[in-house]
């Protein structure tokens, strides 16, 4: 498997971490374009890495390309580089839309893409696809869970997530901040609110309990959750991930 790579930045570093990372990764190849010399040249020397003298050198030496360049300003790249019917283009680009994209690398087929990026490079963030396609899933698959999609609005939907997925950190710093300001050493408070996380998250991928019942289950009546969860509603601190949630599908659909 080849895969040309345009725009290497952080994303782009992740996903060759996660696929080189992966077992069997190493027989993935990864043509990479030239923006980003440094991390370019980095990815070259510690994942091996081959840097294309330009991002049509890329488009040219391979069928499957992965599109990281920045949103503002992508499609007006890829408008102007020459594609095939052969060419199978999958788009990580934040907001990317079906039909712009298409517009822009036809007469290639389109896809797009969506994932939390920095988890993908220990092979343990979920990716989404759409529409669905073999050799996309494929090499998704080498960075965590695949979800394919059949329609835009579902994908457009779920692709909050991406957002949902950065929020999330800052929510951990958060309450790791809090633990030590309380005494804790900085590492024992990070590990303690991962851990919680990463247990909590089990919970919901292994038991096919009813996510309200297990809520209660995790729950004493007068109890010290009662108590958080109850300030936090009071607050409207748990309504605002759906206003923010929101804000973010309305940006990214904006028809």
């Amino acid at each position: 498997m080849r895969i040309g790579i345009l725009g290497v930045g952080s994303l782009a570093e992740y996903l060759v971490r996660g696929a080189r990372g992966f077992e069997g990764g190493e027989r993935v190849e990864f043509l990479l374009s030239p923006r980003s010399a440094t991390r370019a040249a980095k990815l070259a020397a510690t994942q091996g890495c081959v840097v294309a003298a330009s991002n049509q050198a890329v488009v040219d030496r391979c069928e499957m390309v992965l599109i990281c360049l920045p949103a503002a300003g992508g499609l007006e790249i890829l408008a102007d580089l020459r594609f095939t019917p052969a060419h199978l283009v999958c788009s990580a680009m934040a907001a990317a839309r079906i039909a712009p994209l298409r517009a822009a690398v036809a007469p290639a087929a389109a896809f797009c893409a969506m994932m939390p990026g920095y988890a993908n490079a220990f092979s343990a963030g979920p990716s989404l696809l759409f529409p669905d396609n073999g050799p996309w899933a494929e090499f998704l698959g080498k960075l965590g869970p695949v979800h394919p999609f059949a329609d835009a609005t579902t994908f457009e939907t779920a692709a909050v997530f991406g957002a949902m997925s950065g929020a999330s950190v800052f929510l951990m710093r958060h309450l790791i901040d809090w633990y030590t300001k309380h005494g804790l050493s900085p590492d024992l408070a990070r590990r303690l609110v991962a851990e919680t996380l990463r247990g909590n998250a089990e919970v919901l991928l292994q038991s096919d309990e009813p996510l309200d019942l297990i809520a209660r289950g995790v729950t004493t009546p007068g109890g010290i959750t009662e108590m958080l969860v109850a300030h936090l509603e009071q607050t409207g601190a748990l309504t605002a991930w759906h206003e923010a949630m929101d804000m973010v599908l309305a940006r990214m659909s904006p028809d």
